[in-house]
């Protein structure tokens, strides 16, 4: 039950959770006369539009991957608008900080179990790296590192932002506890973007608070460092395959020759780009049609870097759009900063809270620059989102509009809009238990594919045709019926412009072979052995004397 995006059951579950948030907000907001929209949100809002026009100029086959991404872009935007709604007081936002906090929590004590426990973890075995359900150690990492973040905030701000009840210092004590086993798990799943970003944080809240709070620093850092401490002295001991440490060579070299090459497919088509939704098959193509051809070691999906991604695909208005994106964030960033400084010297009881915000903020931050946690995990996406609506929230630099039948209308479509995402992520998340069901029993029973919902079946299209593709082929085996090889040939072909598949070159190779069309199976076979060249069913020898 792996993958990205919506093929991954737990970002469907994210996304209808989200969707209900979005929608008991607007039912709140009904009989309210008022639209909260702040400065940065308008920015990113036209960014949004200026990003979306790329669309039209993508190739069709392309579009519905470009077209799945841009709505889930959007659908963060409607949820980053819907949270600038709530009049969030100190009380709202302490909670909402200590419910995210428990996710994390939650996903730590997973990591946990998979490390020591791995028969009670409910994660499949055999993995070398501890992953979570994110499936992905980085993923998890920079999910911890931000729990460290939202840790490292509560436990330095004035004491008023965490006292609940009385129970205040039982809630430092588990702040204390924590400080002290995020920074060893963090050392476990060995993450070089998560210790990127969790360093830069901490020595950004030192920065920003030791003035002001000098002794909780001191014993942040202490407590930290007890943390690391103890992570490294595990790792030395513990003969576990998680526990071991992984080299990073291999993986430099890889990023560095990723880079080096989506730059130059910049420099080739500057202002057009290469299309929306077509990396995959665009960098893989260029690689070897260079002279001469770059090595393959890998089949990249992304380049690794969320604005290297907009920007090779999209050309130059992509990367305008994220230029404006990009600046009305930063400019964000300083306004909360700066604000910030002037609270803390007039004295005011809520000062600190939006630095810490910012700093929270940064782990994320350097993952999406040098992978593609967005894409693979919901969750981040949407902590992302409310951290950040709540930062712009605190600023208060807003504009209330109060033109009743223009909010009328918006309340309306963000009502339908809610219910229409988790309409189409609960129908997601149950073909997606469908097909893994069919998968795991070897495609042999295909029926459960055939009476699929027309929602999920168009939810889940390319994993559904290739699953049914996989079945017509074993079918084949059985019935001899020429017909099947026929529409796999052309569906391996029109697959082969989408994505780049090992099993689906070898297969089409194999059926042209068959049907005697042996110049186009040579084109395969040489286009083949150039991206996948360890794989011998590729290679010069006559595949009838291969062994």
């Amino acid at each position: 039950m792996g993958g990205v995006g919506l093929n991954l059951p737990v970002n469907t579950l994210v996304y209808a959770a989200s969707a209900s948030l979005i929608l008991l907000i607007w039912l709140r907001m009904v009989r309210r006369r008022s639209i909260t929209i702040t400065s940065t949100f308008r920015y990113f809002f036209l960014g949004g539009i200026m990003l979306s026009i790329p669309l039209l100029f993508t190739r069709p086959e392309w579009l519905p991957a470009a077209a799945w991404r841009m709505a889930a872009f959007f659908a963060g935007l409607v949820l980053y608008f819907s949270w600038l709604q709530l009049p969030l007081n100190r009380h709202y936002r302490r909670t909402l900080y200590v419910l995210l906090l428990l996710l994390v929590v939650q996903q730590a004590g997973m990591a946990l179990l998979q490390l020591f426990a791995p028969e009670w973890s409910g994660m499949p075995p055999g993995g070398r790296r501890v992953s979570g359900v994110f499936q992905q150690p980085n993923v998890l990492g920079s999910f911890i590192a931000t729990g460290l973040g939202l840790t490292l905030m509560l436990y330095l701000l004035p004491r008023k932002m965490l006292a609940v009840s009385g129970y205040g210092r039982y809630h430092r004590l588990a702040l204390a506890l924590l400080l002290v086993l995020l920074p060893a798990l963090l050392i476990w799943i060995q993450s070089r973007a998560a210790w990127l970003g969790s360093g830069l944080m901490a020595l950004g809240f030192c920065l920003s608070f030791w003035r002001h709070q000098p002794l909780f620093c001191a014993k942040a850092v202490g407590l930290m460092s007890v943390g690391l401490l103890l992570g490294i002295i595990v790792m030395q001991w513990q003969h576990s395959e998680m526990l071991r440490y992984i080299s990073h060579e291999s993986s430099n070299h890889a990023r560095l020759s990723m880079l080096m090459d989506t730059l130059a497919m910049i420099i080739r088509q500057p202002l057009s780009g290469w299309g929306y939704g077509g990396f995959e098959f665009s960098f893989q193509h260029f690689r070897i049609n260079q002279s001469p051809p770059t090595a393959v070691l890998e089949i990249a999906r992304h380049p690794h870097n969320e604005i290297l991604l907009w920007w090779v695909e999209g050309g130059l208005l992509a990367l305008m759009s994220m230029a404006m994106i990009a600046v009305a964030g930063g400019l964000l960033l300083i306004r909360a900063m700066y604000n910030d400084r002037q609270a803390w010297r007039a004295g005011r009881s809520g000062a600190g809270e939006a630095t810490a915000l910012c700093w929270v903020l940064v782990p994320i931050l350097i993952h999406s620059q040098l992978e593609y946690p967005f894409h693979i995990s919901a969750a981040h996406w949407v902590l992302f989102l409310l951290l950040l609506a709540t930062l712009d929230g605190l600023t208060k630099k807003r504009i209330a509009c109060r033109r009743v039948g223009s909010g009328i209308l918006v309340k309306g479509g963000m009502l339908v809009m809610a219910v229409m995402i988790i309409s189409v992520m609960i129908a997601a998340f149950r073909g997606g238990i469908e097909l893994t069901a069919v998968e795991r029993n070897g495609m042999r029973d295909i029926e459960p594919l055939k009476q699929m919902s027309p929602l999920s079946a168009w939810v889940h299209d390319e994993r559904r045709e290739f699953d049914l593709q996989i079945n017509a082929l074993m079918s084949y085996n059985q019935t001899n019926d020429e017909l099947l090889l026929v529409e796999h040939a052309t569906w391996a072909r029109a697959y082969l412009l989408r994505r780049i598949d090992v099993n689906v070159y070898a297969s089409l190779i194999t059926i042209l072979r068959h049907q005697r069309r042996m110049v186009l199976a040579e084109r395969y076979r040489l286009e083949a052995a150039m991206l996948f060249p360890a794989d011998r069913r590729f290679s010069d020898e006559p595949w009838y004397q291969q062994q």
